[in-house]
């Protein structure tokens, strides 16, 4: 029986990270106090090995492309990051957009429209995670129910945990829980 791979969504600023390598500079504007574009690696290479599906809001496409315009990077090289089979390209129909209405409604933290459609996005994908960059969005950690019921965790990028795995016949010995030595 195949695993299905996690699904996590991602914001336009995660793209961005990862595409522009971006390094946020500490206080003294010469240490590296975030290195976003590292960050985002290990999520892309567990996508590419089939362990992450990523959701991004076809709204991404824009967004990504007019941040990475203004610094130089080629439109091809932007377009290709999005033509990958681990990436599940989610357009904003009529569903996304009363989610991210109904989201702006709410107050949370004075959301801006392309901000509330990743956001209804990955609640509407039931995607485990989102990952963003934006601390207004990470805010909103637990507190955007997915359309499973459960609540949408928003962090910054990471490969989630792996669940915990389970006891075997062997391990668990004869009579339920492992036995002990």
């Amino acid at each position: 029986m195949a695993i299905s791979p996690k699904r996590i969504a991602w914001d336009a600023c995660s793209w961005i990270a990862h595409i522009q390598k971006e390094k946020i500079l500490g206080a003294d504007g010469k240490t590296v106090a975030e290195d976003r574009g590292a960050m985002c690696r290990p999520v892309l290479n567990a996508a590419e090995r089939g362990i992450l599906e990523i959701v991004v809001s076809a709204l991404s496409l824009v967004e990504v492309l007019c941040k990475n315009r203004e610094a130089g990077i080629d439109d091809q090289k932007v377009r290709d990051y999005f033509d990958n089979d681990y990436i599940l390209l989610v357009s904003v129909d009529k569903q996304v957009g009363d989610r991210a209405r109904q989201l702006m409604l709410e107050g949370h933290a004075k959301l801006k429209p392309p901000d509330a459609i990743h956001i209804a996005t990955a609640a509407i994908a039931n995607a485990e995670e989102l990952h963003t960059f934006d601390d207004r969005l990470l805010a909103l950690d637990g507190k955007v129910d997915k359309l499973d019921g459960t609540r949408l965790v928003i962090k910054k990028p990471a490969v989630p945990a792996p669940p915990a795995p389970l006891l075997t016949e062997l391990e668990r010995g004869p009579g339920g829980p492992a036995a002990a030595s």
